[in-house]
């Protein structure tokens, strides 16, 4: 017989899911109790994360219709429910990510590098252990130096219980704990994480130069609209008076560049003229002497 508070439990969530505007499915393995309630503050007034058996978090998925949501539960899981656009929920639970100590068996994110420099440990057997781990260091001036950059583990390796634990000595946090999204359900849509983890600065770039691109294509095919229109306008314009001003036609646009050009002309030609008249008058005055 099946318990009560699971009955209780399934009808509550089938309710929720139905009344959520976004729902999703968010992996909570390896979170600390005190991350994770740091996490539930964060997301108060904009997300509510409800953490249950998988079991019955298919049942109430399958009773609200959203079974194909019921793919993507594997592990430890929640559900989330928002009004939040799903990229900007996704934004939110990146940002809460907190840096954390290696452990033994953890794969490293990274290449994990331990950088050159002094270190803020005291001389002592520590200085062993730190070269068993891969890490050229030394004693100078009562401080354990590291004489070089030591790349102690590779990206996508598991990391060693001795390598982790010199990391944590050394301060160094190379792991990322927070809610990661699984998929999300927006509006009959399924997003999975791979298409809401997006680089806004690049996405944002991408899209300005798409712009300026189709800019250009209207603007040099021809091709008018209420973006290009203006520019496109100013362009006529400025070639219709080059051309009335090039075959002398007046209009009240090139009547007066033309003017000025027949004023300087005239200057030209006058300064010309008494250039002359002033050489003549000189000659003149020398022959009569």
């Amino acid at each position: 017989m099946i318990a009560t508070w699971k009955i209780k439990e399934v009808e509550e969530l089938e309710n929720r899911i139905k009344n959520a505007k976004v729902i999703g499915l968010v992996k909570i393995s390896g979170i600390p109790s005190r991350q994770f309630q740091k996490i539930r503050m964060k997301l108060k007034n904009k997300a509510t994360i409800r953490v249950t058996k998988n079991s019955l978090m298919r049942r109430a998925l399958e009773k609200a219709n959203m079974k194909n949501l019921c793919d993507y539960i594997e592990g430890s899981m929640g559900l989330i429910f928002t009004e939040l656009d799903p990229f900007k929920l996704n934004k939110i639970l990146e940002e809460s990510r907190e840096s954390a100590p290696a452990k033994n068996g953890d794969i490293a994110p990274d290449d994990i590098i331990v950088p050159k420099g002094e270190t803020s440990l005291p001389p002592g057997p520590i200085i062993g252990e730190l070269q068993n781990a891969g890490i050229k260091a030394k004693i100078d001036s009562g401080k354990i130096v590291v004489m070089e950059d030591s790349v102690l583990v590779k990206k996508g390796e598991r990391i060693p219980g001795n390598i982790a634990s010199v990391l944590t000595r050394l301060g160094i946090e190379p792991m990322e704990i927070g809610l990661e999204l699984s998929a999300v359900y927006d509006n009959g849509i399924i997003y999975t994480s791979d298409i809401l983890h997006i680089d806004i600065d690049k996405t944002i770039k991408n899209l300005q130069n798409a712009y300026l691109n189709a800019f250009n294509l209207s603007l040099n095919s021809g091709i008018y609209n209420k973006t290009v229109i203006k520019v496109m306008l100013s362009r006529a314009f400025t070639e219709c008076v080059n051309l009335s001003i090039n075959a002398n036609i007046f209009n009240k646009e090139s009547i007066k560049i033309l003017l000025a050009k027949a004023n300087i002309q005239m200057l030209s030609l006058t300064s010309h003229i008494n250039t002359k008249d002033t050489t003549k008058e000189t000659k003149d005055t020398t022959d009569n002497r």
